[in-house]
């Protein structure tokens, strides 16, 4: 007995002089910067806290995954929503947990957590040292100082989802009113002047505008799913951003569902998913275009197609798929003529996508 004492004891001094402090620890850091790049964020399970980060390594075209928590030793949190990028920080917007991230862009490294929003949903840098985040439950929008982290709330009226930013004002989509019980509008995008801080115009387009783009002449293109209860009206918007009025509009078919949109390095083609619900094809439209085609540019088949993007250096087209929504989703990368180039595994849900 005395023996397996001894012997015990002497295994636990040479583990602890093993461990002793002053022993380097090597972090794991995952190849990103320099390195060309695609960063996919992946939403998770609502209310698991299980969101995770992802990097597509276009050099070698390879995928990282869970890369957050394999350096920070952290999991992001419930609902990882969307990505922004300043300089070289990048921030994790999540939506249920109620608050941002901010880590290194190169290396991963937590650097802050933003608290304090309510629902917050997209991050859009609007000056050097100013973003906007938009929120899905308050009626307006946060902003937020680069420099020191600090929040303030503009009130608009309405709830906020997607923005996009031409010249010194940000177009940002109403596309909610479930948490304000109706009292306001789901199909409006209001117009902020974001050297002031104003809301200086709302134009009114279709039922719960979720995404937009900006083209080669300066219009915004929005994605409008319609709303789930009839009567639905999807549709595909177009917007002067000089005049703020509508200038084209597509009436898709009931029961159709637009969601998702991204343009061309050349501002010359908008691609949307479009479909019912859960089996959405992608669509390619110029925006000369006076009518929206009837036959998908790329078809899901057995796929969930859950978010897009398209690369402006050289066209190639990048979806998600969500799967069964339980299960680890994938990346698929398209050539910009529409042939399947590769399919990588990522995390659960993968959603936002942003390049570096």
């Amino acid at each position: 007995m005395k023996r397996r004492i001894l012997l015990l004891s002497f295994v636990i001094a040479i583990a602890l002089v093993s461990c002793k402090k002053d022993d380097p620890v090597t972090p794991y850091v995952p190849p990103i910067n320099p390195v060309t790049g695609l960063f996919i964020l992946n939403e998770g399970t609502f209310t698991y806290a299980n969101s995770s980060l992802s990097y597509y390594n276009m050099e070698d075209n390879t995928v990282d995954n869970n890369v957050f928590f394999r350096v920070n030793n952290a999991p992001i949190g419930d609902v990882g929503q969307s990505l922004a990028k300043v300089d070289n920080d990048l921030f994790i917007v999540v939506n249920n947990s109620k608050y941002i991230y901010k880590v290194d862009a190169q290396t991963i490294i937590y650097k802050a957590k933003i608290e304090g929003f309510t629902s917050p949903r997209y991050m859009l840098p609007v000056s050097s040292d100013k973003a906007y985040v938009s929120d899905l439950e308050s009626r307006g929008l946060w902003l937020l100082n680069l420099n020191t982290l600090e929040k303030s709330f503009l009130e608009t009226g309405n709830t906020t989802e997607a923005m996009v930013q031409v010249g010194n004002e940000v177009f940002v989509s109403n596309w909610s009113n479930y948490y304000t019980n109706g009292e306001t509008s789901n199909k409006t995008v209001q117009v902020i002047d974001c050297v002031n801080d104003t809301l200086v115009g709302e134009i009114e387009v279709a039922q719960e505008p979720n995404a937009m783009a900006v083209d080669k002449y300066n219009h915004i293109w929005v994605s409008c799913s319609g709303g789930y209860m009839p009567p639905c009206d999807p549709a595909i918007i177009c917007i002067d951003a000089a005049t703020h009025q509508v200038i084209k509009r597509f009436d898709l078919a009931e029961g159709s569902y637009p969601s998702g949109m991204a343009i061309d390095g050349e501002g010359e083609n908008i691609f949307f998913m479009n479909g019912g619900y859960g089996t959405l094809n992608v669509y390619k439209m110029s925006v000369d275009a006076t009518e929206v085609p009837e036959t998908p540019f790329i078809t899901s088949a057995s796929k969930v197609f859950y978010n897009l993007k398209v690369n402006p250096q050289n066209g190639d087209i990048y979806l998600t798929d969500a799967k069964n929504y339980v299960v680890n989703g994938d990346l698929l990368r398209y050539s910009a003529d529409g042939t399947l180039l590769g399919t990588f595994e990522l995390g659960i849900i993968p959603s936002y996508m942003l390049f570096n």
